[in-house]
């Protein structure tokens, strides 16, 4: 006697392979599609232009590079040659995030966000919590937390 509650599911095809771009090509697209000079790159990852022009040509794979810095400079690559402003990811997600890092990182409250972008703590409090905000206030809202995170992150040059 058979399981009548055993399912079995066949599949005739194999399901497509799905290949993701290499880091090369991502390279490539961030040069050319996005229009990232390369002495761009070569400040944003501190690796040399001439290896950046290299490794585009398949002439070197950056293997005299410590892996950590040659990882975290593809990496950084890679997200401008997919492009950011994808339909993927909306705008107002990204901002959440980075609104939630700089509360976890650094202790900023909503309130404090908000007083730095001119709007209320109620309008800062409610787009973290993923209610409607007037255009304005999201707009005030993303350029102060954006100028506000790019000040914390420029310490560096202290």
């Amino acid at each position: 006697m058979k399981d009548p509650d055993k399912r079995i599911i066949d599949f005739e095809d194999e399901l497509p392979s799905i290949a993701a771009p290499s880091d090369r090509s991502l390279l490539n697209e961030a040069v050319e599609t996005y229009k990232i000079p390369l002495e761009t790159l070569e400040k944003l990852t501190g690796i040399g232009r001439i290896d950046l022009e290299a490794y585009a040509s398949g002439d070197s794979d950056l293997d005299h590079l410590e892996a950590g810095h040659r990882s975290s400079a593809l990496g950084l690559i890679a997200f401008l040659g997919m492009g950011i402003n994808t339909p993927a990811i909306l705008p107002e997600d990204r901002l959440r995030v980075i609104m939630n890092g700089l509360t976890e990182q650094f202790g900023l409250t909503p309130e404090t966000l908000a007083l730095h972008s001119g709007v209320e703590p109620s309008d800062a409090e409610r787009f973290l919590a993923g209610r409607r905000v007037a255009a304005e206030k999201r707009f005030k809202l993303s350029v102060g937390v954006l100028f506000l995170y790019f000040l914390i992150y420029r310490r560096n040059d202290l």
